[in-house]
């Protein structure tokens, strides 16, 4: 089998594997991978699907899509954890998405996670296993211990050129107030449809505009390299786009893509040859052209002048680099007082210094190629420096070799392996799945955005088996320009926001909702913290406000009953307790329904808040919120111990509603959209001949079940593309492969509940969360 693009063989019969293994199981993400993702789907269709067992620190990379792909190699039907309350696993994604796309904490999916995964951080293993021992790969036993993390901020001033271009992104991309000047009108082009052309409703900007704003930030923060170079090749397509409309037709991002890719060696007669020859474009006569020409020719304008900006800067000129050298003489220093022998010194100055990006990777290498020359002080790492970046190779070094030769004792063989590199360059191609504990140190160049990142960073060095009891992660900060970023890059994603609402994209920004709300701002809580160098995020390697793991929450549960089993078991049905709490106040109830002798038996959590917001039904909030330590003290006051009565009834209807919904098969049938529907109609009026009814049936049944938009946008590039107009026979075989190739399978609906009357939900006990000015609302059963 091919197999991540190294061939393996099977020694036994593929039917004879009872479990298979998946390590670093985030590779298996992508579901249009062919080398991955589709291969180990076939190994495990004709193996019968045997066990399956996938292990991953990173299930999450791009977004919360990455997981969904992993879990439908076991959850291959959408409505398989019907029983648990999920009539639709992809319609749970699609709600968590909404939330918040990047990150693994919605609460949304806990009743997902915990019916398929066991997630266990290092706050869990030091608070749950102390002092357990673990065999290393030599064979012996070594007591767990994780090194303490230490945090530093490198503080550094802009130069006076950047300063500039700050104020003027902020005016382009998102100002405080009015339309940014940027209208980036080139990714858009549907915007200028004439009135008669555009679909319902007013224009709306286009989600991938709000991810090229957001891009342009951070690439500007990052380095003066990687924005100069997006800049340059933003005013190369800008161009070519202008030279479509010279020529009355409007071109698609294939064909730009397909220009830019060649771009060094087309001319400009070479240049109108490929536009009228392409299938990617379209005649102008549906778009107000003179507008979207305006547009398109300002924003050109504006990136000339960004460009003629920076054209001329070099790295000397960088103040970030600068600071950076004069932190690398630190550690060395450091290394040098700290370090018991020779070995452990190169251990010591061992450094990670990594950036989102290759443009910036490849900046800081020409800077350092001559700071390692010419400074005295950095002696120690001449010539001892490597840089890696998503190509297998770079510099004339394969990347499996750079990572050994930086860090031999963790690939396992410092005897038989040269030590060759004390200073590492990388992208975030090794921000996981690398063990690389012999460094001690990291710097992230670029500002912690999305500062769960930083965690997965530091997770390659904080490893049980690192030599170092603390390991110093160092991160880049422009203090006086530091508010202004993350109120600009807020901005933009609230308006990136709004924009994926009206679309219904699968990778939307944080959406505006309360859960999404709370995640920006601890996002940038987080991002402050960092700043002031408090370590709280890395100890736990989670954020506090998401919900426990499952395993976390049982083995809390486990400890209960050890210690109270007897108390916990007389107590009473429908006992309530209280505590206070610092978000809504309100009532958190569990209940049970049970029907013909335990068939359906079926537990529920219910969050009914004091005001007139809508009662939350999801597992995860009402775990998070009643969460408490055996020391929480109890508080519940009269009032709120009389209005439980009242809560009771309004979580005890939306309970019944939820059952009583699934009681209609027709509740039950997966959404579809509507190519679905077309694709089905073309394979019904063109059926492949090398298929039979039965056969086709089953395409069928697939084809009419739910996909992911990734899923989707794989499927259209076949069923719209226009070189197949004329071959029907050809596309339907193509779409028959790709369906395959896929994994989708038929949609079996569940089998809908049984009615049931209010009476038969039971309410097994309660907790009242009390807010610092908590005053039900009047009760009808005051007297009671």
């Amino acid at each position: 089998k091919q197999l991540g693009g190294q061939r393996a063989y099977l020694r036994r019969h593929v039917a004879e594997y009872a479990l298979v293994i998946v390590d670093e199981a985030h590779h298996y993400r992508n579901p249009g991978t062919p080398r991955r993702a589709m291969v180990l789907r076939r190994l495990l269709r004709t193996a019968g699907y045997p066990k399956l067992l996938m292990l991953t620190a990173t299930p999450v990379n791009n977004s919360l899509w990455d997981l969904y792909y992993l879990l439908r190699f076991f959850l291959r039907q959408d409505a398989a954890l019907a029983e648990r309350g999920i009539v639709s696993v992809r319609d749970r994604f699609d709600q968590a998405m909404a939330e918040d796309p990047f990150e693994l904490e919605p609460d949304l999916l806990y009743p997902i996670l915990d019916a398929t995964t066991v997630k266990r951080t290092r706050g869990f293993i030091k608070r749950e296993y102390p002092n357990e021992q673990i065999r290393l790969s030599n064979g012996q036993l070594a007591v767990i211990r994780f090194p303490r993390p230490v945090l530093k901020t490198i503080r550094y001033q802009p130069n006076a050129i950047m300063r500039e271009l700050l104020n003027n992104l902020e005016d382009a991309l998102a100002p405080a107030r009015g339309e940014p000047l940027l209208t980036l009108a080139r990714y858009q082009p549907e915007k200028y449809l004439l009135p008669e052309y555009q679909p319902d409703g007013q224009p709306v900007e286009n989600p991938v505009v709000g991810l090229l704003r957001t891009a342009l930030l951070k690439r500007f923060e990052s380095s003066v390299e990687a924005f100069r170079c997006t800049v340059a090749r933003m005013i190369r397509e800008h161009e070519t786009f202008l030279q479509g409309l010279d020529a009355g037709v409007i071109l698609k991002k294939e064909l730009l893509k397909e220009i830019s890719a060649a771009s060094d060696e087309v001319d400009d007669q070479s240049l109108a040859e490929i536009i009228a020859d392409s299938p990617y474009r379209e005649s102008c006569k549906r778009y107000n052209s003179p507008a979207l020409r305006a547009a398109v020719e300002s924003d050109l304008a504006i990136l000339r002048s960004w460009l003629g900006k920076v054209k001329d800067l070099k790295p000397e000129d960088d103040p970030k680099l600068k600071r950076l050298a004069e932190e690398l003489v630190d550690i060395a220093k450091k290394a040098a007082q700290l370090a018991v022998d020779d070995q452990d010194e190169r251990r010591k100055r061992k450094v990670i210094v990594f950036s989102a990006f290759e443009d910036t990777v490849n900046w800081i290498e020409e800077f350092l190629l001559r700071e390692l020359k010419t400074n005295p002080a950095l002696k120690d790492y001449l010539g001892r420096m490597v840089s890696i970046s998503g190509d297998p190779s770079r510099g004339g070094i394969e990347r499996e070799e750079a990572i050994k030769q930086f860090a031999p004792s963790a690939a396992g063989s410092p005897t038989e392996v040269e030590d060759r590199f004390d200073i590492l360059l990388s992208t975030d191609v090794i921000s996981e799945g690398m063990n690389l504990q012999d460094c001690c140190n990291i710097v992230n160049f670029d500002l912690p955005w999305n500062p769960m990142r930083l965690v997965q960073r530091h997770g390659r060095v904080d490893r049980i088996t690192s030599p170092h009891k603390e390991i110093y992660l160092r991160t880049f900060f422009p203090p006086g320009e530091l508010q202004r970023l993350l109120d600009l890059d807020e901005r933009i994603r609230r308006k990136l926001a709004q924009a994926a609402a009206s679309v219904g994209v699968e990778t939307p920004p944080i959406e505006q909702a309360p859960r999404a709300e709370r995640s920006f701002a601890e996002s940038r809580r987080e991002i402050e913290q960092i700043f002031r160098e408090n370590p709280e995020l890395f100890e736990e390697g989670g954020r506090p406000s998401a919900a426990l793991s499952s395993e976390e929450y049982r083995t809390k549960l486990r400890k209960g009953l050890d210690k109270y089993r007897e108390q916990i078991v007389d107590m009473p049905w429908k006992a309530g307790s209280g505590k206070r709490t610092d978000e809504e106040p309100g009532y958190v109830f569990l209940a049970r329904v049970g029907v013909s002798k335990g068939k359906y038996t079926r537990y529920f959590l219910r969050f009914v808040p004091l005001s007139a917001q809508t009662i939350c039904r999801e597992e995860g909030t009402c775990l998070r919120l009643l969460h408490c330590e055996e020391d929480t003290p109890r508080e519940l006051p009269d009032p709120m111990r009389v209005s439980a009565y009242d809560a009771w009834q309004r979580a005890r209807e939306d309970i019944w509603q939820e059952w009583m919904k699934q009681t209609d098969p027709a509740n039950l049938q997966p959404k579809l959209r509507p190519l679905n529907h077309r694709v089905a109609e073309f394979l019904r009026k063109n059926p492949p001949s090398t298929l039979s009814q039965h056969e086709l049936d089953e395409v069928l049944r697939k084809v009419l079940s739910p996909w992911s938009l990734a899923m989707e946008r794989e499927i259209r590039e076949i069923f719209d593309n226009p070189q197949l107009e004329d071959r029907p026979q050809e596309k339907a075989a193509q779409l028959v492969d790709k369906i395959e190739e896929l994994g989708i399978e038929p949609f079996e609906p569940p089998p809908p509940l049984p009615p049931i009357s209010p009476e038969e939900i039971h309410l097994i006990c309660w907790m009242a969360l009390v807010g610092a000015d908590t005053t039900p609302p009047p009760s009808e059963r005051l007297s009671i």
